[in-house]
């Protein structure tokens, strides 16, 4: 019985090295330090283990039990650290999980290099198995040890299960390969403490099995450690500052972009670990799905513009477990918008400005520059289109041709100015008496054109009478004193068939009709068929001799 019991220690002993050496040669994932360290404790132990079988004294025996006591607080702890690195990839052993777990094996240290002074820790050396060996008896302090070795033992299987559980089902292999690591060392001490005669600790032979296994995990862990570490540098090359929180929203992980947007803003320590409202000018509240816009000021106190957009992270039953937040400083982007914006801005001001010059300049165009009247082009454009409308619709159509009485008398008596006076006076009666849709034009020299649309022969006769009758009581201040001024005036419609020329020929036949009975009065044209008659006079004719070509300056200037 103990030489296959030292034979099995040392099989056990050099399997547990091998996986230490093994595992801290192949170090790409973090389960490597790990079962580094758990492969030297198991070994340590196992030698106690050949130690207490070959002990010949109590002596040996007190020294290897309180060795591989120690050794095996170490492993226990290294479980826990291993199965945490299984259930979460990132998490690392920090200095303060080293101290934390160090107390128990310090403390177990303590009281087995203390033993023969207290017995606390073993109680007596006591002969087991029929060849004599001898093995320590647990005292008092014994049992609590053990219980806290058991306790962590069962918070490392349970961490490793909740994860399993909550993992893709194609990521559940390394979860499989921890848990089945638990069994070996608890099958081992079960079977030790159930045998009819007093042995060793057999854990340490369990455990042998367990860095095997162990070491499984680790082989099965490298290609999802490359994923992880691929996955990371993908995550650091993303422009847009990317940050993962948690439920209760706690900073998870963060990318270079988002550490480099925390600098900015005056926050250079390390976020992860930390509630998201202990990060100054992000005190915005997580919700569902959605974005917003906010502004922070960085180091230098400039405004840094934000669009942050949250998603939400659910678990296989549609349970939030956190949230995703991609920021991006949109800063030079709302610059470079408002400065085209205020570009736009200048842009329709200048358009609406030359579209006023334009509309002015064209109106400039078609009005006469003395009077303020239509010009003759605006008034034959006008025409053209009064009377196609008009043989359309069959509506009526009148236009009358008035030329000012005299007006050479006037020019000789007052000058051309005083012949200015009269025309512009004359111009805003015109232009005050007509209707919206009428049309007062200068047509040259001192003669004036209106259209009246609607209007048959008989009620623009009796419109252009009126205003001759206007006129010729209207006293015009010239020369310093008053005068009175009269116009003779032809009216014509539109007769079917009729051009604008005929129209324009027929009321002019009926101005100089009207200036041959004696001025001062309105005649109606004489029925005839479309383009009968004498060509139309010059403007002017009957009156003073006038070119177009006077238009331009002063009286009898035609538009």
């Amino acid at each position: 019985m103990g030489v296959f019991l030292a034979v099995a220690f040392a099989v056990s002993a050099a399997v547990a090295g091998a996986v230490a050496v093994v595992s801290r040669l192949r170090r790409e994932s973090p389960l490597s330090g790990v079962n580094t360290f758990m492969g030297a404790g198991t070994a340590v132990m196992s030698v106690m283990g050949m130690v207490q079988v070959l002990a010949s004294g109590p002596t040996g025996a007190w020294l290897a039990a309180t060795a591989s006591t120690v050794a095996s607080a170490a492993v226990v702890a290294g479980v826990l650290c291993l199965s945490k690195i299984v259930a979460n990839r990132a998490w690392r052993v920090s200095r303060r999980a080293v101290l934390l777990l160090a107390a128990d094996p310090a403390a177990a240290a303590g009281l087995a290099l203390t033993n023969p002074w207290h017995h606390l820790l073993f109680a007596r050396a006591e002969p087991a198995g029929p060849e004599g060996m001898l093995v320590s008896a647990p005292g008092p302090l014994f049992w609590p040890h053990m219980a806290y070795v058991y306790v962590l033992l069962s918070v490392s299987l349970a961490l490793v299960v909740r994860a399993r559980r909550q993992a893709p089902p194609g990521r559940r292999q390394v979860h499989a390969w921890t848990i089945t690591a638990f069994t070996p060392p608890v099958a081992a001490n079960i079977a030790g403490m159930s045998l009819p005669v007093r042995l060793p600790d057999l854990t340490a032979i369990g455990l042998s099995v367990t860095m095997v296994i162990a070491y499984g995990a680790l082989v099965r862990s490298l290609p999802q450690r490359q994923i992880q570490v691929a996955h990371g540098q993908v995550f650091d090359t993303i422009s847009d500052a990317v940050g993962v929180i948690d439920r209760s929203g706690r900073v998870l992980n963060v990318n270079a972009s988002a550490r480099e947007l925390l600098r900015r803003a005056g926050f250079p320590d390390e976020v992860t670990g930390k509630s998201l409202h202990e990060i100054p000018g992000f005190g915005f509240a997580l919700s569902e799905d959605g974005s917003t816009d906010q502004t922070v000021t960085d180091v230098l106190g400039r405004g840094v513009d934000l669009h942050v957009r949250t998603s939400v992270v659910r678990d296989r039953r549609g349970q939030c477990v956190g949230w995703v937040l991609v920021t991006r400083d949109v800063t030079e982007l709302n610059r470079r918008r408002h400065e085209a914006e205020k570009a736009n801005v200048r842009l329709r001001e200048q358009l609406e400005t030359i579209e006023a010059l334009r509309a002015d300049l064209a109106e400039q165009a078609v009005r006469d520059p003395l009077t303020g009247l239509h010009n003759r082009r605006h008034l034959l454009e006008a025409l053209t289109r009064e009377v196609a409308r008009a043989a359309e619709e069959g509506t009526p159509l009148g236009l009358a041709l008035v030329d000012v009485d005299h007006f050479k008398g006037i020019n000789d008596a007052y000058g051309h100015g005083g012949g200015d006076v009269v025309l512009v006076h004359i111009a805003r009666l015109l232009a005050g008496e007509v209707r919206h849709d009428d049309v007062v034009a200068r047509y040259g020299g001192e003669e004036f054109v209106l259209m009246l649309p609607g209007a048959t022969a008989e009620s623009a006769w009796e419109r252009v009478d009126e205003l001759r009758r206007r006129v010729g009581r209207a006293a015009i201040g010239v020369g310093g004193g008053p005068l009175s001024v009269t116009f003779s005036g032809g009216v014509a419609a539109l007769l079917p068939g009729q051009s604008p020329s005929d129209l324009l020929r027929a009321a002019d036949e009926a101005l100089y009709e009207a200036k041959r009975l004696g001025r001062d009065r309105v005649e109606r044209a004489a029925p005839r068929s479309p383009g009968a008659g004498a060509a139309p006079r010059s403007p002017g004719a009957g009156a003073a001799p006038c070119s177009p070509g006077a238009a331009d300056t002063g009286a009898g200037a035609a538009a």
